[in-house]
């Protein structure tokens, strides 16, 4: 049972992470890639 119940934690934490670490790199990809202009930057 103990094992059953750290695994459902494990996923409960992990789920979300990955998925904002997902959509951090995502949205990160146009300012290494330099697909932004200046102005574009600010306005963000």
């Amino acid at each position: 049972m103990k094992t059953i119940t750290l695994v459902i934690a494990w996923t409960w934490i992990a789920v979300p992470l990955t998925w904002g670490v997902y959509q951090s790199v995502q949205k990160s990809m146009p300012l290494f890639n330099g697909q932004l202009e200046p102005a574009e930057l600010r306005s963000r």
